[in-house]
Protein backbone atom coordinates (compact mmCIF):
# COMPACT_ATOMS: atom_id res chain seq x y z
CA UNK A 1 0.00 0.00 0.00
CA UNK A 2 1.28 3.69 -1.01
CA UNK A 3 -0.08 5.71 1.40
CA UNK A 4 0.78 10.38 1.07
CA UNK A 5 -0.38 13.59 0.71
CA UNK A 6 -1.74 14.82 -2.76
CA UNK A 7 -0.38 17.54 -5.26
CA UNK A 8 -2.81 18.52 -8.02
CA UNK A 9 -1.49 19.25 -11.43
CA UNK A 10 -3.54 19.76 -14.69
CA UNK A 11 -3.39 18.57 -18.23
CA UNK A 12 -0.60 18.34 -20.68
CA UNK A 13 2.22 18.59 -18.37
CA UNK A 14 4.89 17.49 -20.51
CA UNK A 15 8.92 16.31 -20.11
CA UNK A 16 10.07 19.87 -20.53
CA UNK A 17 8.08 21.63 -17.73
CA UNK A 18 9.44 18.36 -15.47
CA UNK A 19 13.28 18.91 -16.70
CA UNK A 20 13.48 22.30 -18.71
CA UNK A 21 17.05 23.56 -20.06
CA UNK A 22 20.18 21.77 -20.04
CA UNK A 23 21.19 19.15 -17.74
CA UNK A 24 22.39 20.10 -14.45
CA UNK A 25 26.08 18.34 -15.26
CA UNK A 26 26.31 20.32 -18.78
CA UNK A 27 26.35 23.56 -15.67
CA UNK A 28 29.01 21.78 -14.50
CA UNK A 29 27.44 20.36 -11.29
CA UNK A 30 27.52 16.93 -10.06
CA UNK A 31 26.07 14.65 -7.37
CA UNK A 32 23.99 16.39 -4.66
CA UNK A 33 24.25 20.09 -6.34
CA UNK A 34 22.86 18.59 -9.85
CA UNK A 35 19.84 17.09 -7.69
CA UNK A 36 19.14 20.04 -5.84
CA UNK A 37 19.68 22.42 -9.07
CA UNK A 38 17.06 19.36 -10.93
CA UNK A 39 14.43 20.03 -8.84
CA UNK A 40 14.55 23.68 -8.42
CA UNK A 41 13.61 23.71 -12.10
CA UNK A 42 11.25 21.05 -11.77
CA UNK A 43 7.59 22.04 -12.48
CA UNK A 44 8.91 25.89 -11.98
CA UNK A 45 7.21 26.95 -15.04
CA UNK A 46 4.11 25.83 -13.93
CA UNK A 47 4.08 26.39 -10.21
CA UNK A 48 6.75 28.73 -8.88
CA UNK A 49 8.20 27.54 -5.64
CA UNK A 50 6.72 24.38 -5.94
CA UNK A 51 9.52 21.86 -5.21
CA UNK A 52 9.92 23.79 -1.72
CA UNK A 53 6.51 22.54 -0.85
CA UNK A 54 6.73 18.67 -1.50
CA UNK A 55 7.40 16.57 1.21
CA UNK A 56 8.73 12.49 0.96
CA UNK A 57 6.07 10.19 0.29
CA UNK A 58 3.68 12.50 -1.48
CA UNK A 59 1.43 11.64 -4.62
CA UNK A 60 1.46 13.55 -7.50
CA UNK A 61 -1.99 13.54 -9.30
CA UNK A 62 -2.66 15.16 -12.77
CA UNK A 63 -4.91 15.55 -15.49
CA UNK A 64 -4.44 14.30 -19.36
CA UNK A 65 -1.42 13.48 -21.30
CA UNK A 66 0.97 13.57 -17.93
CA UNK A 67 4.70 13.23 -18.90
CA UNK A 68 4.51 13.72 -22.95
CA UNK A 69 6.58 14.99 -25.16
CA UNK A 70 10.18 14.16 -25.73
CA UNK A 71 12.15 11.27 -23.90
CA UNK A 72 13.67 12.58 -20.81
CA UNK A 73 14.24 10.58 -18.32
CA UNK A 74 15.57 13.35 -16.19
CA UNK A 75 11.61 14.25 -15.90
CA UNK A 76 11.36 11.19 -13.77
CA UNK A 77 14.46 11.47 -11.77
CA UNK A 78 13.39 15.34 -10.89
CA UNK A 79 10.10 13.77 -9.30
CA UNK A 80 11.70 10.84 -7.45
CA UNK A 81 14.45 13.44 -6.20
CA UNK A 82 11.69 15.66 -5.04
CA UNK A 83 10.23 13.21 -2.61
CA UNK A 84 7.03 11.81 -4.72
CA UNK A 85 5.93 8.41 -4.02
CA UNK A 86 3.67 8.35 -7.11
CA UNK A 87 2.65 9.43 -9.90
CA UNK A 88 -1.48 8.82 -10.73
CA UNK A 89 -3.11 10.73 -14.18
CA UNK A 90 -6.16 10.46 -16.05
CA UNK A 91 -3.54 9.42 -18.37
CA UNK A 92 0.05 9.09 -18.91
CA UNK A 93 2.18 8.75 -21.75
CA UNK A 94 4.07 5.52 -22.34
CA UNK A 95 7.67 6.67 -22.32
CA UNK A 96 7.58 8.08 -18.79
CA UNK A 97 5.30 5.25 -17.68
CA UNK A 98 8.25 3.11 -18.81
CA UNK A 99 10.96 5.27 -17.24
CA UNK A 100 8.73 5.59 -13.73
CA UNK A 101 8.66 1.77 -13.48
CA UNK A 102 12.19 1.49 -14.58
CA UNK A 103 13.21 4.26 -11.93
CA UNK A 104 11.02 2.26 -9.25
CA UNK A 105 8.23 4.71 -8.95
CA UNK A 106 4.50 3.78 -9.56
CA UNK A 107 2.84 5.64 -12.36
CA UNK A 108 -1.07 4.31 -12.50
CA UNK A 109 -3.31 5.75 -15.30
CA UNK A 110 -6.87 6.50 -13.40
CA UNK A 111 -9.32 8.13 -15.39
CA UNK A 112 -11.52 10.17 -12.53
CA UNK A 113 -8.73 10.60 -10.57
CA UNK A 114 -8.59 14.66 -10.16
CA UNK A 115 -12.35 14.31 -9.15
CA UNK A 116 -11.98 11.95 -6.74
CA UNK A 117 -9.14 13.88 -4.76
CA UNK A 118 -8.23 17.27 -3.70
CA UNK A 119 -5.19 19.27 -3.47
CA UNK A 120 -3.80 18.26 0.63
CA UNK A 121 -6.03 15.46 0.89
CA UNK A 122 -4.21 11.95 1.74
CA UNK A 123 -4.71 8.89 -1.19
CA UNK A 124 -4.10 5.08 -0.42
CA UNK A 125 -3.04 3.29 -3.52
CA UNK A 126 -3.16 -0.55 -3.58
CA UNK A 127 -1.29 -1.82 -6.85
CA UNK A 128 -1.93 -5.09 -6.16
CA UNK A 129 -5.79 -4.58 -6.37
CA UNK A 130 -5.74 -2.03 -9.03
CA UNK A 131 -7.59 0.34 -6.58
CA UNK A 132 -7.30 3.87 -5.15
CA UNK A 133 -9.11 5.59 -2.01
CA UNK A 134 -9.25 9.16 -1.05
CA UNK A 135 -8.47 8.54 2.93
CA UNK A 136 -10.28 11.77 3.78
CA UNK A 137 -13.36 12.44 2.20
CA UNK A 138 -13.97 8.50 1.62
CA UNK A 139 -14.42 7.42 -2.32
CA UNK A 140 -12.27 5.28 -4.25
CA UNK A 141 -11.67 4.10 -7.84
CA UNK A 142 -10.11 1.17 -9.66
CA UNK A 143 -7.59 1.25 -12.43
CA UNK A 144 -5.56 -1.99 -14.35
CA UNK A 145 -3.19 -3.29 -11.82
CA UNK A 146 0.39 -3.62 -12.76
CA UNK A 147 1.33 -6.74 -14.27
CA UNK A 148 3.27 -8.99 -11.08
CA UNK A 149 6.40 -8.34 -13.67
CA UNK A 150 5.97 -4.75 -13.29
CA UNK A 151 4.87 -5.26 -9.65
CA UNK A 152 8.03 -6.69 -9.10
CA UNK A 153 10.65 -4.34 -10.67
CA UNK A 154 8.61 -1.36 -8.96
CA UNK A 155 8.86 -3.91 -5.47
CA UNK A 156 13.01 -3.96 -6.04
CA UNK A 157 13.43 -0.50 -6.29
CA UNK A 158 13.96 -0.28 -10.25
CA UNK A 159 15.36 -2.15 -12.57
CA UNK A 160 18.79 -1.57 -12.06
CA UNK A 161 18.26 -2.97 -8.23
CA UNK A 162 16.13 -5.94 -9.65
CA UNK A 163 19.15 -6.23 -11.29
CA UNK A 164 21.73 -6.14 -8.97
CA UNK A 165 19.59 -8.63 -7.57
CA UNK A 166 19.53 -11.07 -9.68
CA UNK A 167 23.60 -11.14 -9.78
CA UNK A 168 23.69 -11.11 -6.06
CA UNK A 169 25.35 -7.66 -6.02
CA UNK A 170 25.40 -4.86 -3.12
CA UNK A 171 23.08 -1.73 -4.20
CA UNK A 172 24.52 0.62 -5.28
CA UNK A 173 22.79 3.23 -3.45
Amino acid sequence: MIQGRVWVLGDDIDTNVLAPGQPPEMLGLRGAAAEAELVKRCLAAVRPGFAALVQPGDILVAGRNFGQGSHRERANTALIAMGFRAVVAESLARLFFRNSVGFGMPAVECPGITGLVAEGERLEIDLEAGRLRNLDRGGALCFAAPTPTVRGILAAGGMLALLRQRLGQPDAG
